[in-house]
This record gives structure tokens, C-alpha cells and sequence, in this order.
């Protein structure tokens, strides 16, 4: 076992979040409390990147016999702690002064430390259990303005669904250390699947893809997202539709790919069906939407979609680029919540029609909103088109090797990005051509300095650079193969 330096962002989370109850507590300072877990976030942040890119290297130890640092996990940590430390910062403007402040960004700080357990777990135990601390922190983010009835009936749906979904995933899990004997990822991957009960083997899956289905919002296990999207403070469905979803993505790239990956056969089919389904209904369901947050929910499904459809065909191109969307969905997402904070907050509202000439109010708010919709459809030359580009050809590039029946993924995700063309339009034609509703004044000052923000994360992903981020999406994906 290496030393524990690698596992110092994790450890510096949990630290954290202890303390900030008894630093409130001593000082009475809620500002303080927030600007302290901010900080912290800050500094995992770039303690990872350090770890990651400091070494000439490759990054790889064993802790514990339950979680594994390797080029995979550090990047999705990575991806975590910036869209935790995004959250963070928005957070710290949207709730002003209230009295339960601290209590909000210890839950975002434990909420992250699940998402890096999740992204290092070696074995289905320890991965549930990051899934679960994510999870509980969660149930309580999204209900945290108790007085806001949205906001508790949404926390409400979300726990409900969500315990249910937690007992699927711990029954499919039971089920495969029944057949295996094991719950390492390692170990259940080496198994030899031909010996019999495929049919318990089936059952399993089935009931993981129901538990991690719920997490991706992937139909048809998707209800809850527009709800509790709509429902929950804003910069926590920032963080939900950023960072819950990548996670829920991770788990299932372990399981299925690493895990279940010599099972191919027993699940191929089924989740090529349901990530049709899911990009169809998200879509379709999206267009009909006039509260931007549930469009940008039912948007979240179809994108969900999109990924899932990298799964039946297991080859690195395809993983890394469904990896690579699955980053660009993260700071795209959260940079268009980030924005509907902001509005919101400004008193425009939560509906389409509330973007009618942000341009003039904002042209910065407007250009980064419409930076990231464009992405987000994958025009280019925004991140999003080099994404799905790369996701749809490496499935492409699996059909013409002798899958032919792959095709039909590429034909319906070509088909399901131009829908979705048509409700981003709406919103951007609202924000360039329309003329803004009653007095075009500007925003203040704290505006700009989220916009700005959110274009500095956006600058990761410029288009000079996706081929140095594609070819580490790839490597993370070779490595679960």
C-alpha cells in the first residue's frame, strides 16, 4: 500500500465537514462557514491536479483492499471536487445570511466525499457505500429551504425514490456475491460466466440497472429528476445534474464494464434499448417544457442516453468518448444551472419567457448561456460536438467491425441531438431577438463575477484542447477494460 498522500483530498473533506458544526458554533459566523468549506474544496481541488499532473508517472495504489487510485478515479475526482467547488461558490451568493448555512455546506461537503469514494471503489460494497453517503446528503440539500414547500415536497420524492432505488442496487449486488463469492470488481470480473445461472445473473442486472438507473435519471426510471430539479435551490440542481449524474455513471462504467464486462451478452441488448428510450423521451418530453428548469431536466435524461449508448459496445474509443461527454454534460449542465441561478436571483423568473432580452441585461450571462446550450445540442466548435463526434464514431466504427445492428444507436443519437436543437433555440431566440419585459436594467455586480467563473470553466474544455482530453478519456477507459 502506497502512502495515504493520494487519499488526502478525501481526508481533508471529511475533516472539514466535521468541523464547520463547532466552528459555527464558536464564532457564530455563517459567512465564515461557507468561505471555510469553499476553501477546502478549493485546495482538494488543487491537491488532486497536483497529485495527477506532478508526477511524470502514472498515478496508481491500493488502499485499504476497497479503493483503488488509478488515471480513472483521479479524474473523476478531479471532475467532482471542480463542480463541488462550482456549487460552492454559487451557493455562497444564493443563500446570503441564512441561520442553517453551515449545515448546507457540510452536507455539500459530505456529498462530495461519497461521489470520491465512488470513483476509487475497487469493490461493490465500498462503491454502495459512497453511492449512500451521496445519496443521504443529497435527500437533504434538496430539501434545505424547509419553508419552501417546492423545495421540501421535492426532497420528499427524492428520498422516497431514491431508498428505493438503493434497495435495487443492494439486491442486484447480493445477487452477484451469491453467483461470484466476491464483491471485488477484480474478482467478479474473472468469474466464468459459462458454468450456469444466467438466468439469477439476469435478475441481478436487472435490478442494478433499476437501482443506477434512478442516479442517471435514464428512463424509465427518470420521473423524479424534473421534479426535484424544479424543486430543489438551484445551485444544488447544479450540483445534482453535474455531479450526482456523473457519479451514478461512474458505477455503472465499474459494474458493467469492469464487472459484468465478459457478461456482455447478458445485458448488451438491454441497455442499447434503454438508452434509445432515454434519449427519445428526454428529448420529446423537453420540448413541451416552459419552466427552464425542467427542460433542462428532461435535457439531462436525453443526454443520459447519449452516454448509456457507449455501454453495449465496449470498446475504448466508444467508453472514452462517452467519458468525455460525460464531463462536457457536467460543466455544460452546471454552467447552465449556474446561469439560471443567477437569473432567478436578479427576480426574472424560472420560466423560457423570463430570458426574453437577457442580452441586454447581461450580454455576459447571455453569451455563456448560450455557450453552453450550443454545447450541450454539439454544435461545434463547443466541447459538446467533439464529445458526441467521438462517442457516435467509436459506435459507428463497432457496427462496421461486424455489429452492424449498432448502427441504429449512431442513427437515433444523431437524430435525438437535432430535436433537441429546437428547445434551445427557443431559449436563445428569447434571449437575443425578444425584447426583455418591463426595465432593461442590468444585473449587479455579483452577476458578472458568476458568468466569469463559469467561462473560466468553459475554457477548460476550448476546442485546441479536446484532443489532449480525449486522449486521457480513452486512457481512463482502456484502463477499465
Amino acid at each position: 500500500m502506497a502512502g495515504l498522500e493520494l487519499l488526502f483530498p478525501e481526508f481533508l473533506l471529511a475533516a472539514t465537514a466535521l468541523l464547520l458544526p463547532g466552528t459555527y458554533l464558536l464564532h457564530r459566523n455563517a459567512q465564515l462557514c461557507g468561505r471555510l468549506a469553499v476553501a477546502t474544496l478549493a485546495v482538494a481541488l488543487g491537491a488532486t491536479w497536483v497529485q495527477w499532473f506532478g508526477s511524470d508517472a502514472a498515478v496508481s495504489a491500493t488502499y485499504f483492499g476497497h479503493l483503488e487510485i488509478d488515471l480513472f478515479s483521479q479524474l473523476f475526482k478531479f471532475a467532482f471536487l471542480a463542480i463541488a467547488l462550482g456549487s460552492g461558490i454559487v451557493s455562497l451568493a444564493y443563500l446570503g445570511d441564512l441561520p442553517h448555512r453551515p449545515e448546507f455546506f457540510t452536507l455539500l461537503l459530505t456529498a462530495t466525499l461519497g461521489m470520491l469514494i465512488v470513483a476509487s471503489a475497487s469493490d461493490l460494497l465500498t462503491l454502495f457505500i459512497g453511492l449512500e453517503l451521496a445519496a443521504f446528503s443529497s435527500y437533504a440539500l434538496v430539501a434545505f429551504q424547509k419553508h419552501d414547500d417546492g423545495s421540501t415536497e421535492a426532497g420528499a420524492k427524492y428520498l422516497l425514490i431514491g431508498a428505493f432505488s438503493s434497495a435495487l442496487t443492494l439486491y442486484g449486488i447480493s445477487l452477484l456475491y451469491g453467483l461470484t463469492g466476491t464483491l471485488e470488481i477484480a474478482a467478479i470480473a474473472a468469474h466464468d460466466w459459462d458454468g450456469g445461472l444466467t438466468g439469477v445473473l439476469f435478475v441481478a442486472i436487472l435490478f442494478i440497472i433499476g437501482g443506477l438507473g434512478f442516479k442517471v435519471a435514464a428512463v424509465p426510471f427518470h420521473a423524479w429528476a424534473p421534479d426535484v430539479y424544479q424543486g430543489a435551490p438551484t445551485p444544488v440542481t447544479a450540483f445534482l445534474a453535474a455531479g450526482s449524474k456523473a457519479m451514478g455513471f461512474v458505477a455503472l462504467l465499474r459494474i458493467f464494464v469492469t464487472a459484468l464486462g465478459p457478461a456482455l451478452a447478458e445485458w448488451q441488448l438491454l441497455l442499447a434499448i434503454i438508452a434509445v428510450l432515454t434519449m427519445t423521451v428526454g428529448n420529446l418530453a423537453a420540448l413541451r417544457q416552459q419552466d427552464i428548469g425542467r427542460m433542462l431536466a428532461y435535457s439531462s435524461v436525453a443526454q443520459a442516453g447519449y452516454i448509456i449508448a457507449a455501454f453495449p459496445v465496449m470498446t475504448e474509443l466508444a467508453l472514452g468518448g462517452a467519458i468525455f461527454h460525460t464531463l462536457v454534460h457536467a460543466v455544460m449542465k452546471g454552467g447552465a444551472f449556474v446561469i439560471v441561478a443567477a437569473v432567478g436571483m436578479a427576480g426574472l423568473g424560472y420560466t423560457v419567457e423570463s430570458y426574453r432580452g437577457l442580452a441586454q441585461r447581461s450580454p455576459l450571462l447571455a453569451l455563456t448561456l448560450t455557450v453552453c446550450l450550443l454545447a450541450l445540442v454539439g454544435i461545434p466548435p463547443f466541447g459538446g460536438f467533439f464529445s458526441k463526434f467521438w462517442l457516435f464514431y467509436g459506435i459507428f466504427q463497432a457496427s462496421m467491425a461486424g455489429q452492424q445492428w449498432l448502427l441504429w444507436l449512431v442513427i437515433a443519437g444523431v437524430l435525438n441531438s437535432a430535436l433537441s436543437l429546437f428547445y434551445y433555440l427557443r431559449v436563445i431566440r428569447n434571449i437575443y431577438t425578444e425584447n426583455p419585459q418591463g426595465d432593461a436594467r442590468p444585473f449587479g455586480g455579483h452577476t458578472r463575477y458568476i458568468a466569469f467563473a463559469v467561462l473560466l470553466m468553459l475554457a477548460l474544455l476550448i476546442p485546441v484542447q479536446y484532443d489532449s482530453i480525449l486522449g486521457l478519456c480513452r486512457e481512463a477507459a482502456a484502463s477499465l477494460l
